[in-house]
């Protein structure tokens, strides 16, 4: 006898948000991004902490998950992508990182830091 397969619905937010939370972190935390008039780096952190954990706990598609955050396969290749390493020397200078990066932070920071993030979250 053939088992019926489980529809599983996957909800990643709380994930997401503990991840989101650490990058903020990370960086400082929401009084830091304030200051340096970085609370646009907000969305490009979330995006990426979505990306990993859709990547890295469902094992979702780089195409999935650019169409389940309406962004580009590139954009999510270049979150998923990214060395947390990079985030880890950038962050020791975090004024300079800040002012460097400016309003606008990029997507493969954005994935440094969040899967920096993550993989510290792992380590619990």
């Amino acid at each position: 006898m053939v088992k019926e397969e489980e529809i599983i619905n996957v909800n990643p937010e709380e994930k997401v948000q503990k991840i989101f939370l650490k990058a903020i972190e990370l960086v400082g935390g929401l009084k830091q991004l304030c200051e340096y008039r970085s609370l646009t780096w907000l969305p490009a952190l979330a995006r990426a902490a979505f990306a990993v954990v859709l990547k890295e706990e469902y094992n979702k598609t780089d195409e999935e998950i650019a169409k389940e955050l309406g962004i580009t396969k590139q954009s999510v290749r270049n979150i998923l992508q990214a060395d947390p390493e990079y985030a880890k020397e950038r962050i020791k200078k975090l004024k300079d990182f800040m002012e460097e990066e400016g309003r606008d932070l990029k997507g493969h920071t954005a994935g440094a830091i969040v899967k920096l993030a993550y993989s510290m979250l792992e380590k619990k």
